[in-house]
Formats: C-alpha cells, structure tokens, sequence
C-alpha cells in the first residue's frame, strides 16, 4: 500500500473524495488516516538547528517543552529577526491569513464565504493605512519593525517548496512580509476590537421602543459594576459574549505580602489560536508571556519586576455620521457651509472559485460612507453613513506595543501607555515590591454632546473636538481596597471630570471578581480558582425574579422549567442541567422581549441589548407588554421547554450542560479527510458567557464559541517564573506536538510554568536552533 503525496494532499484539500483516494491507492481509510497523520507530524517537528543568516551576532531560539521560543540576542535587531524567524516557524500561515484578512483579500485564496469580510476591511481603508504609515514610524521603531519582518522572510526562504500545509493544499506561496504588513495586522485587530459598528445601530434601534423602555434597552446588566468604584462613563450595554478578565492583588492581601496578577483574554475562539506565547531576551528586553501573531509586542506578561494584563475597555473611537446629500446633485454631500463632491476609490477583489468583485468606496472629509457594513433600520435604508474612527489616523501603537515589556515601574508602565492609541484598554499592573495600579490606555475622542446611535454630519455638537488628555484617562495606583480589576464593564461613575462613551459589557463578571476579594485576603490558590470559576452571577441575580414571575402559573411547561431552575447554585457544571435551561429560556425570552416593538429583521442585531429584558423580570409591572410581564414570561417558558424538547429529548435529566455546552473549533480548511487532524475537540467544557471562566455559548445551540484563549498567573512570591495556558497550543501547524497540547490542560484549568531565568529554560529545553552571522 503506497499513499502518494499528491494523492494524499489531494485529500486533505478535499480535491478528491476519499473512498476515491482509498481506491485508487490501495489503503483503508484508517491507513489513510495513519498516512496523513505521518505526513503532518513531519511538516510539524521543529528540532534543533545551526543555520547562517543576516544577523550582528549569535541568535538561539530555545523552545521550551511547551512549545514556548525564547530568543535570545545580543542586539535588539537580532532578537526581532529571531523572533520573526520563530513565529513564521510556528504561525506564517495564520501571520498570512490575518495580513489578507486585513488587506482584504481572504476571498482570494478562501472563496466567496470571506467576500463581506474583505469588503469590510477595504471599505474602512486598512491597505491605505499599511502604505502610510510605515514611513511616519520613528527610527528605532521602524527598524524593531524592519528586523521582526525579515525574520519572517528567512523562514519563507528556509521552508522553500516545503511550506506549512495550508499553502501547499491552497496551492499559493506566501509573498514576503514589509512593515506595511504588521501595520495591517495591528489595525485589523484593533479593527475587530473597536470597530463593532453595529453597535451603533443597535443602540439606534431604541427608537423602536417606548420612549419609557429606552434607557433600560441602553443601560449594561448590572452596570452598579465599576473598574473604579472610587473614581466615569456614560455607556450603552451590549452582550456579545465575548471579552476579557484581569486583576492585580496587592501585597498587602496576600500571604507573604507579594503581590499577585491575573489576566485572561476573551476572544472568538480561532485555529490556532488568536494569541502566541513566546519570550525576548536581549539588551533592551527580558520579558515574556503572549501577543498577537504577526504583531510584534507582549501584551501580557512579566519581566520579574513588573507584569501587566489588558482586557477590552469598550470606549467608543468612532462614529458614524449621517451626511446630508445635495437635494439636486447626489455626488455632492454637505460639509458646514460648502458642498463637496464624495471622494470615490475603486478596486478589484479577486475571489476563488467566483467572480472578480468590483468595490467602489466613497468618502467624506469624516471617512468612508459604510452603509453595505451594517443593516439599514429604515425599510427604505439609511441616508449615507460615514464612518470617523480613532484607528484611520496614525498613531504611535507599535511603539506602545514594544515599551509595554520593557517597564520596570509603574512611571515607566504608564509612560509606555501614553503613545496607545486603539484599541482602548484596561491595563492592570503588579510590581516585585507588592504595588498594583489599573490604567486605561487609548486615544479617547471628546464630542459636543451624548448619543450612543447615530452622529449627524450637519450638528457642530457631534463633532470631535480634541480627545481626552492621558492624564486625565482612569487610572489608580495602590487602591485602598488592595486590588484593581477589570472585566469590560463600566469603568468610573458618572460624576467623573471626563465623558466616556462605549458600549460596555454587563457587570457581572466583575461582581464575581469583587465577591471573591471581598474577604479581604487573596492567595495564589484564590488567584487560580477564581480564574476558572463557573459561578454565573448573571443567574444567581435574575432566576428569583424570573421563578416570581412563573409562580403561581398552571402552565406545565411553566411550572416545569421553574422547578428546574429552583433550588440551582448557578455554576455551570457539565453535569447540570440547570445552565442549558436558563439560556434557553433567556434566549426566547429576549426575543419575545425586543419582538414585540422592534421588526423582525432586526432581531439578530439588536439581541445583545439584554437590560430591558432583565428589568422587565425584576419589574413586573413595568408597562410594557400588552397584557403584562408574567403572560410574556410563562409563554417564552413554553418556547424554551418546546425547544428543548424538540432537540433533547422528553427527558429534563438529560439536558446537561455538558451535553451542549461542547469546545468543537473548526480549522478554516476543516474538510472530512483533515477534520481529525486540523480541528480541536469536540469535548465538553464548564462555564459559560457570563462565568468568570468565560468559554461562551449563551445563545443557541450553546457551543462553547468564545471565551479565554489564554490565561496567566504571575506570582511575585516567584519572580523568575509565571503559570500560563492556551486554549489549544502554541504552534499553528497540524501536526506539530504544540498544535493541541494545551487543550486538555486548559479545560481541566491546569497551567505550565514560563522561565525567565536561562538557566531554567535550559533546563525545560525541547530544542535549539542557533543563527549565526552568515
């Protein structure tokens, strides 16, 4: 039996069928299977190397037994191109997916599912931002730049015709990366963390509402929750199910008194992973943890004096406007006094498989008329919508990026944070010698007025004046409480000197942090249990004013689903079958909610705004519904118990959490041959969208779609070490023994240690690879 490798790569690219594949070569498919299996494990094995490049000095990439690089250098120059040299080694195809995805141009080698998607990005301008901006970047940053991607390019030329899997199943070879690409990569991200234009237009729908109606469908769930309750934001709320948590604990609270800090990132879970762990060892830079891949910069982590963690601040860097178009002439728009002719850019973007589709992008003096990116609230559409934000400007983010690592105090932390631009964060920080400070760190535009939908081009009070000063952002060093905190929701009250304007999570995340630290005393234990917490706070609030309103009801469904719900602890266990009821119900109940004012068609964009829903519950006699809250709720009770029913059985013992609640990841190019190799799971996985242990899955049908893709824990009882954990692993290439190492660590909330010190990296040593100067 001979498999060919044209055969089996036919295969894995889904070319061919595999009885065809089996057929023609002889084989079972479990040979088949062994002999994909062999092929992937020899594109993925990375062992010890002596190579020549164009490098000042010696470079060693000492990979750890997690799969971790840590580089070390002589020069920073060095240290970047080895770290180029590493990433490409363990993530270029992903490096190159994120690049086109930002460029716009994922249709190209993926087909027509990712046409909207490079619209979207085009549309916003992120191609012309990666010419422009590369040549307003200062020297050493641009040279840090220069060197990571050259790195890069020696890898591609290293990989030769024997390029990671997804090139040669795709059948394109990477081009080589420019500076240019990196800045692409950095807005695409931001892009994706700080655009969320629907928002806007979601918070535009309350004028579907009563007018009574409309600050509870605007207000977060428990937005009480603050990241500084002593400190101030004005905020609309939203429930996307994603985010992040971080916390610092000071001195004084622990045991031994040295500080502790915690940080895990909430993002849609991707394959691979959104985030890659490696370390820097060099003359400017000793430091590790995790980052973006193809972004150079440690934006969690430790250098054994300080460590830091971010999460999502939500604070709005955009708008859209509504421009008034010329009543006679629609190429012109009004600005101010004067009329102005739309600015229009077109280009081509080639799609596998399709057409080639022809994009023509106007623009105002604001930005570009965005309309096709989000749905229209008017049935006969929207008047031209442009779009300002924050991101299209330039900005000194890689530079922030490289600093944040390579502070020793917290004077050095926040001056690094002054060049942050977008996306806006929460950074937490902890010291050696027990201190812990919270700043937010972004470009934060001022406006003349409050609206949390839509700006009107024509009002001199939506226009930005100016943005809010770095020193006068949220920021707090040694709190008397003994701990800062973040969790994506509000961050000050409302009687704070600046206005901030975002669309901020529920509250309920950070509640559950600040029960946890309420005793007073924290520890490494406390630190690590709270991170895989499953309590959801978001129950243990509304299931009493959900069972008040089913009370008394003869309904059986009613009833029934009461009964289920009583007496529950609100942790979302595998084994209960509590969590699978509750959102279900939640999920009709919101629909039944925003369905009986706002249209149908705008549903699915408006069901993220999930107060009005919970104060309806809590009150009762709210007007609201025709005949009243509680007819509502025994009615969305009966969808529920219907709906689960219909897809679990008649049996409620079997409607477990675990049951649903399933960790199942698809790779882009997942196909029946390569699923086994390239996807993650399925597996049943704790938690849930609003447990502190974040792992997604609110609506329908419950995956577990987002949540932490990575976690870390630095203890400065322990300086010279820090625990962390992915999701999957740190390698992106199947195959590879990284590629899913960490999966069954992260879902039994188990963590491996990050040296700092050489000697115990030399001691945790894999491999080696050495570049010298050529």
């Amino acid at each position: 039996m001979t498999i060919s490798q044209s055969a089996l790569l036919a295969a894995l690219a889904g070319a061919e069928p595999i009885e065809d594949v089996c057929r023609a070569s002889g084989a079972t498919a479990a040979e088949l299977a062994a002999a994909r299996d062999a092929f992937l494990a020899g594109q993925g094995a990375i062992g010890d190397a002596v190579l020549t490049g164009p490098v000042g000095g010696r470079v060693e990439i000492l990979r750890d037994r997690a799969g971790v690089p840590h580089i070390h250098a002589g020069t920073t120059a060095d240290l970047y191109f080895g770290l180029g040299v590493a990433m490409a080694e363990d993530r270029l195809w992903q490096m190159d997916r994120l690049r086109r995805r930002a460029l716009g141009r994922q249709a190209e080698i993926l087909g027509p599912k990712y046409l909207a998607a490079d619209i979207a990005h085009r549309t916003v301008g992120i191609p012309r931002m990666a010419e422009r901006e590369p040549a307003l970047m200062d020297g050493a940053t641009y040279a840090t730049a220069a060197a990571f991607v050259s790195g890069i390019n020696y890898q591609i030329a290293r990989y030769g015709d024997a390029l990671p899997v997804e090139f040669r199943l795709l059948g394109y070879a990477p081009e080589p990366f420019t500076v240019g690409c990196v800045v692409a990569i950095g807005r695409g991200i931001w892009w994706s963390l700080n655009g969320r234009i629907d928002r806007l237009m979601a918070a535009e729908a309350a004028r579907f509402l009563p007018e009574a109606a409309r600050a509870a469908y605007l207000t977060p769930e428990a937005s009480e929750s603050l990241v500084l309750p002593d400190g101030g934001s004005l905020a609309a709320g939203s429930d996307d199910q994603t985010g992040s948590n971080n916390w610092a604990v000071a001195g004084g609270l622990v045991p031994g008194g040295k500080a502790l800090l915690a940080g895990d990132p909430h993002q849609p879970f991707w394959v691979p992973s959104s985030w890659y762990e490696y370390g820097l060892h060099g003359p400017e830079d000793d430091a590790a943890g995790c980052g973006h891949p193809g972004f150079p910069g440690l934006w969690w982590g430790s250098n054994g004096r300080v460590a830091w963690s971010l999460t999502n601040n939500m604070a709005s860097t955009r708008d859209l406007y509504r421009e008034t178009v010329h009543p006679t002439d629609p190429a012109y728009y009004r600005d101010g006094d004067v009329w102005r002719p739309f600015d229009e850019q077109s280009c081509e973007i080639a799609v596998r498989g399709g057409p080639t589709h022809r994009l023509t992008v106007r623009s105002t003096v604001r930005g570009p008329i965005v309309n096709a990116l989000v749905p229209a609230l008017a049935e006969g559409g929207e008047p031209p919508l442009s779009l300002r934000w924050v991101g299209a400007e330039h900005m000194d983010d890689l530079r922030a990026s490289l600093a944040i690592s390579r502070a020793k105090d917290w004077q050095g932390f926040r001056a690094a944070l002054r060049d942050w631009s977008v996306a806006v964060f929460n950074f937490v920080y902890a010291d050696a010698a027990g201190n812990v400070g919270y700043q937010m760190a972004g470009r934060v535009p001022v406006r003349g007025r409050v609206t949390y939908g839509l700006r009107d081009a024509d009002r001199a009070d939506d226009r930005w004046t100016g943005y809010v000063p770095f020193d006068g952002l949220p920021h707090s060093y040694n709190p008397a409480r003994g701990y800062v905190a973040s969790a994506n929701q509000r961050i000050v009250p409302p009687d704070y000197p600046h206005t901030i304007y975002g669309a901020y999570s529920q509250g309920h995340r950070g509640i559950r942090i600040d029960q946890v630290f309420a005793g007073g005393t924290a520890d490494h234990a406390a630190t690590t249990a709270l991170q895989n917490d499953i309590k959801n706070v978001r129950a243990e609030r509304v299931c009493p004013d959900l069972l008040a309103a089913l009370a008394g009801s003869a309904d059986a469904d009613a009833s029934g689903l009461a009964a289920l719900l009583a007496g529950w602890d609100y942790r979302y266990g595998l084994d209960s079958a509590a969590p699978t009821v509750f959102e279900t119900f939640m999920f009709h109940w919101q629909r039944r909610v925003l369905g009986q004012h706002v249209p149908g068609r705008l549903l699915d964009l408006a069901s993220q705004q999930t107060n009005l829903g919970v104060a309806l519950l809590a009150d009762p006699a709210m007007a609201y519904f025709p005949d009243g809250t509680r007819p509502a709720a025994v009615a969305a009770a009966k969808d529920a118990m219907a709906a689960l029913r219909a897809r679990l059985g008649d049996d409620p013992a079997t409607w477990t959490w675990g049951r649903v609640h399933l960790a199942h990841w698809s790779h882009a190019l997942s196909n029946p041959a390569n699923a086994e190799a390239f996807d993650i799971g399925p597996a049943p996985v704790a938690g849930g969208s609003h447990t502190v242990c974040n792992t997604g899955g609110e609506l329908p049908p419950h995956g577990a779609g987002s949540g932490a893709e990575y976690r870390i824990i630095v203890d400065f009882a322990a300086p010279a070490s820090f625990l962390a954990v992915q999701n999957i692993g740190n390698s992106g290439v199947p195959g590879s023994p990284h590629y899913r190492d960490q999966f069954a660590d992260w879902l039994a909330g188990r963590y491996h240690v990050v040296h700092l010190d050489r000697a115990a990296i030399e001691a945790d040593l894999e491999s080696r690879t050495v570049i010298e100067p050529a």
